[in-house]
């Protein structure tokens, strides 16, 4: 008996570390782990990431808005969710894990209890062919087709915005994370804001 217990024991701890080892991950570990991968190192896009903040600054300033600046501190975020989209094959706001959109940055930003106004486009190209600019011109023109992408693009609540595009295995995923101004307060921790909630409009777009 104690031997039938002792190889069940067995079994499930390598059944737990096969098919469940990652599904205790934080998302920061998570996040981290997708980024450092092989296959990230290669497939991250940054002439595709560049020319995207490009054509939607054109395009704000063409509307008498004010451009946005890169978010440097948020790149690591939009990298690892492109990478995460383009693992699971699709888009959308949630990660492997099951984290949404406002964990994620809940748990990028520990300890900030209040998060400004933020929100997030994710979009796909299958099949990509191109250079750098053509494929963020196919991008940009998913998020101006659909008027709640639109509206992030062009929203005067944003400040800054950070990019990340993975181009592998012939498809093309961008992740981008719109961020206004710092709440200003004068307490150190406060309940977050949670970010807009999203909904899917059309193939590739979300």
């Amino acid at each position: 008996m104690r031997l039938a217990k002792f190889r069940v024991a067995i079994l499930l701890a390598l059944s737990l570390h096969a098919g469940g080892a990652y599904a205790r991950e934080t998302y920061v570990q998570l996040a981290t782990r997708l980024v450092a991968s092989a296959d990230a190192q290669k497939a991250f896009a940054p002439g595709i990431e560049a020319a995207l903040l490009r054509l939607i600054n054109v395009h704000r300033v063409a509307l008498g808005k004010k451009p946005l600046s890169e978010a440097p501190q948020l790149q690591f975020a939009a990298r690892a969710q492109a990478m995460d989209l383009q693992g699971q094959g699709k888009v959308g706001h949630v990660s492997s894990g099951g984290h949404n959109f406002d964990s994620r940055m809940r748990a990028l930003r520990d300890g900030a209890m209040v998060l400004p106004s933020m929100a997030e486009n994710a979009a796909r190209v299958s099949k990509a062919d191109g250079d750098d600019e053509a494929l963020a011109r196919n991008l940009m023109a998913q998020w101006l087709g659909s008027p709640p992408h639109r509206q992030e693009l062009e929203s005067a609540d944003y400040v800054a915005v950070a990019t990340g595009v993975v181009h592998l295995n012939g498809h093309v995923y961008a992740d981008q994370i719109f961020v206004g101004p710092e709440v200003q307060t004068n307490m150190n921790r406060a309940a977050p804001i949670a970010p807009k909630a999203k909904k899917p409009s059309g193939q590739g777009l979300y």
